[in-house]
């Protein structure tokens, strides 16, 4: 059993170990070391721990895991500061450090007789389940740790068991600050009779708008040919006007050129402008005739032009259209 415990101890801190070899920072790790450690004397621990993680990872030291270590038993973590003096102690015979060896014996010998452990039972039929896997406070617990008492922290710990096709299973466990033994049974997961299945889209019901489609209805053209004749209409009496106006000019003109009373007797200039009034006379009749009456038939067009009705159904899968003509 104890060669168990020293195994899980090497693995449980193989994460905090293994990467700082290729870490290097010697200079970022004494300043976060420094900074712990005056947070250690003010008894701060949950800031100072994480401090002397990220040091021990930049720059791997035997002083400095004996630190960690002591800075994880204040904090009350006692499973895990066993586990860290356990890997000082390896580290310290290996580098013939006997004062650093010495203290991490006697933390290890007091701590392991107050450690509390947990003993997973574990119900056979899991042990076949596609993908099972079994966390402890989000971290796997492999299966070479099952139905072994296992050193663990004091507090609330959460149990989650899950695998494809089964509904996961959780639990909370309370873990005393004392050296007792907790169990947890994990039984059988249930068949998740929604495994596998893919939600059907939601159908949607159509929206309906409905306007007025002047783009393709019988009345479109007779709209048109409404609008360009009273364009034209209005252009027909905007000309006549005009020329109305230059024959009452001309015919002033040619007034003034004519003796009285019967102005019959006129200059030659008087009988051009004569002759410019009655022709200007005649244009703007002829405009205001046409422009008039284009005017007017415009109108009627306009108002005579059949209607449409469309409702349109805009759904999910297309648009479908119904009109009424």
């Amino acid at each position: 059993m104890r060669r168990r415990i020293v195994a899980f101890a090497t693995i449980a801190l193989a994460w905090t170990t293994a990467p700082s070899a290729r870490a290097n920072d010697p200079a970022t790790a004494q300043m976060l070391f420094d900074q712990a450690r005056k947070l250690m004397t003010e008894n701060r621990f949950a800031e100072a721990c994480p401090k002397l993680e990220e040091s021990q990872r930049l720059d791997p030291a035997g002083g400095t895991l004996l630190h960690l270590a002591l800075c994880r038993e204040r904090e009350g973590r006692i499973a895990t500061a066993w586990a860290h003096y356990q890997v000082a102690l390896s580290q310290a015979k290996r580098d013939g450090r006997k004062d650093r060896a010495k203290i991490a014996q006697e933390r290890i010998d007091v701590l392991g007789p107050r450690l509390p452990k947990m003993r997973v039972h574990m119900a056979s039929a899991n042990r076949g389940l596609p993908h099972f896997r079994l966390l402890r406070d989000e971290l796997p617990v492999g299966d070479a740790q099952w139905s072994e008492a296992v050193p663990v922290d004091p507090g609330t710990h959460v149990m989650r068991a899950e695998a494809d096709g089964r509904k996961p299973w959780t639990t909370k466990v309370d873990v005393p600050a004392e050296p007792k033994e907790v169990s947890v049974d994990v039984p059988e997961l249930a068949i998740d009779p929604h495994a596998g299945e893919v939600a059907a889209p939601k159908k949607e019901e159509p929206r309906r708008v409905r306007f007025d489609d002047t783009s393709s209805s019988p009345g479109d053209t007779q709209r048109t040919l409404a609008y360009v004749a009273g364009g034209l209409g209005i252009a027909g009496i905007a000309a006549g006007t005009v020329f109305g106006v230059l024959a009452l000019n001309k015919k002033k003109e040619a007034d003034g050129s004519c003796r009285a009373p019967d102005y019959t007797v006129c200059s030659q200039k008087g009988l051009d402008a004569d002759s410019a009034s009655k022709t200007s006379g005649t244009v703007s009749t002829i405009a205001f005739i046409a422009g008039g009456a284009l005017l007017a038939g415009g109108a009627i067009l306009y108002f005579t032009a059949p209607q449409s009705s469309t409702t349109v159904a805009v759904a999910p899968d297309g648009i479908s259209v119904r009109g009424r003509f």
